[in-house]
């Protein structure tokens, strides 16, 4: 999980429901209906389930200590999904103690090596490596109408890579992995995919799931004139011009898509 910086997750808050409406005219998926693909439920579980459930999300000091806007940038994406959230107002242990005071049924938290949503109740729990390849591949699958016959290019093969890849194969889904690092590549080659080590014959795939972590690499050059790119990665890899010119068709924020499909998978 990459640490977020407070610049990068600062207007989430304010700027919730434009970023939702932005992600359903590109891809037909707004966050419950995300949070639903990812949990494997229906559009309407998530609109009842948001008539009952309710989350808190607790700051967390340990380590380098709490991100600004963090814990308001989760709830503001489930209370856009219509759940009843709130930020705790004690931290760590104290405010977990808070959130099941006040009957809170879902919690999120975060320190500096892992994100999760635990539901209470159910003694489920979601983490936001596995939640975020699941509502980035829900999100690409809606933009292109379906993976059917369709060969995705995985750029990076580590923690978030690998478990796009384990979701990508449950659907069946024809995967080639490029990374430089031959170590991890050899890692994904036992996997029974195809692996590229060239920066080359990136350009040659139309689908893209990027999840590295290196801002700024991705030119145009690189990219297939059509090319539709699920990324995750932060900071962005796309360079400036790249990101002009594939704006309309790239899918791309550092924290909303996998908090909803945590949600879903912690129901």
């Amino acid at each position: 999980m990459t640490r977020l910086i407070t610049e990068w997750i600062a207007d989430i808050e304010t700027n919730i429901r434009e970023q939702e409406r932005d992600l359903k005219s590109k891809t037909g998926h707004d966050y419950t209906s995300v949070a639903a693909k990812a949990g494997g439920w229906s559009y309407g579980d998530i609109e009842r389930a948001s008539q009952e459930i309710k989350v808190a999300v607790v700051p967390i000091t340990a380590g380098f200590g709490i991100i600004g806007s963090f814990a308001q940038s989760v709830v503001s994406v489930t209370k856009a999904m219509g759940f009843r959230s709130f930020v705790t107002q004690n931290t760590d242990v104290s405010g977990i103690h808070e959130a099941h005071q006040l009957d809170a049924d879902i919690v999120y938290i975060a320190d500096d090596n892992r994100f999760i949503s635990v539901n209470l109740n159910k003694k489920k729990m979601a983490d936001n490596n596995t939640a975020t390849a699941a509502g980035y591949i829900a999100a690409l699958d809606g933009a292109i109408g379906s993976f059917v016959g369709k060969e995705v290019l995985l750029m990076g093969y580590g923690v978030l890579g690998k478990e796009f890849l384990k979701g990508l194969k449950k659907k069946g889904v024809s995967v080639a992995v490029f990374d430089l690092d031959k170590e991890r590549l050899a890692q994904a080659s036992r996997e029974e995919v195809t692996v590229i080590d060239s920066f080359a014959r990136i350009s040659s795939y139309r689908y893209m799931i990027d999840a590295t972590s290196q801002g700024g690499w991705l030119h145009q050059g690189l990219l297939h004139p059509e090319a539709w790119i699920a990324a995750p990665g932060i900071p962005l890899s796309l360079n400036e011009g790249a990101y002009e010119a594939y704006a309309s068709r790239l899918i791309h924020d550092p924290l909303q898509i996998g908090v909803a499909a945590m949600l879903g998978m912690t129901l």
